[in-house]
C-alpha cells in the first residue's frame, strides 16, 4: 500500500529551525516526535501513514546514526557511511514514492519533527537547505532518498541492489542531481554513467575536472541523442567516448 506522509507547514517549520539553532543533540533527541499541530497531507487519494511506521523509520535512521558514531562529533568518513547507509533505509523501507519525494514539506516533517537529533547530528549548522526542504537535493534526508533511487539496480543481486551508492562521494553525485531537468533525472542514463565511472582509471586529482568536463559534454549531446531509448549496452559504449575525451582533455590541462 501507498502511503501519503505527513508534511510541515513552511512557517512552522522555520519555526522549528530558529528554536533548534545552537541547541545539543542531546537536546533535539527529546524533542522528537512523530506529529504536529502543523503537519497537513497531500491532496491526493490514499492513507496516511500510520505513526507506528514512522516511528519504526526513526528506529531504523537513529541505529544507523548511533552505528556511525551519533551523538558525538562524526569525522568524513563517518558521515560518508551514514550517508551511504541511510539512502538505503530510507528508499527501501520508508515506502515513499517519486510523486512525494519532490515535497520539501515532507522532507521538513522529518528532519525537524521526527529526526532533528540526526539532522543535526549530520549538519550541526542546520542550514535552511539541509532541513526545511527549500532544495530537495541538498536535504539532509531527501538528497539520500533520491541518490538511491536513482542508483538503485532492480536488475541486481538482492544484496547488490545499492552497490552504487559507494561509487561517487556526495559532491560528485551533486554535481550530476543538480542537473535533474537533462541528466539527474534519468535512473537509466545516471546508473549507467556509476558503471562506466567504474571501469575508468581516473587519477584522484582529476575526477572532479572529468566529471565536470563529461556532464557538459552529455547535456551536449542531450539534444541529439535519446539517452533513455538506447539499450544498457550500448549506452555504456557512448558514454565511454565522451568519458574518454574528458580524459584527454584533462590530461592536456
Amino acid at each position: 500500500m501507498v502511503y501519503l506522509y505527513p508534511r510541515l507547514l513552511p512557517a512552522a517549520a522555520t519555526g522549528l529551525r530558529e528554536e533548534y539553532l545552537q541547541r545539543s543533540v542531546e537536546h533535539l533527541c527529546d524533542r522528537s516526535a512523530l506529529s504536529h499541530p502543523a503537519v497537513f497531507y497531500a491532496a491526493t487519494g490514499g492513507a496516511r501513514l500510520p505513526e507506528r511506521k514512522l516511528g519504526s523509520l526513526r528506529d531504523a535512521v537513529l541505529a544507523c546514526a548511533v552505528e556511525h558514531g551519533y551523538p558525538a562529533k562524526h569525522g568524513r568518513k563517518q558521515a560518508a557511511g551514514f550517508d551511504i547507509d541511510v539512502a538505503t533505509i530510507l528508499h527501501r523501507d520508508s515506502g515513499i514514492i517519486p510523486a512525494e519525494a519532490v515535497a520539501g514539506d515532507l522532507w521538513a516533517f522529518l528532519s525537524l519533527v521526527v529526526l532533528p537529533d540526526v539532522s543535526a547530528w549530520r549538519f550541526s549548522e542546520l542550514h535552511r537547505d539541509r532541513v526545511l526542504g527549500t532544495d530537495v537535493t541538498r536535504h539532509v534526508f531527501g538528497r539520500l532518498w533520491w541518490r538511491a533511487h536513482l542508483l538503485y539496480d532492480e536488475d541486481g543481486e538482492r544484496e547488490d541492489l545499492y552497490a552504487s551508492l559507494s561509487v561517487l562521494g556526495e559532491s560528485d553525485f551533486d554535481q550530476i542531481y543538480a542537473r535533474r531537468t537533462s541528466i539527474g533525472g534519468s535512473p537509466h542514463l545516471v546508473r549507467a554513467i556509476v558503471r562506466v565511472w567504474q571501469t575508468l582509471d581516473i587519477p584522484p586529482n582529476a575526477e572532479r575536472q572529468v566529471l565536470r568536463d563529461f556532464l557538459m559534454r552529455v547535456l551536449r549531446l542531450n539534444a541529439f541523442i535519446s539517452f533513455d531509448s538506447l539499450p544498457a549496452e550500448v549506452l555504456d559504449e557512448e558514454l565511454e567516448g565522451v568519458f574518454r575525451e574528458s580524459l584527454s582533455v584533462a590530461a592536456g590541462a
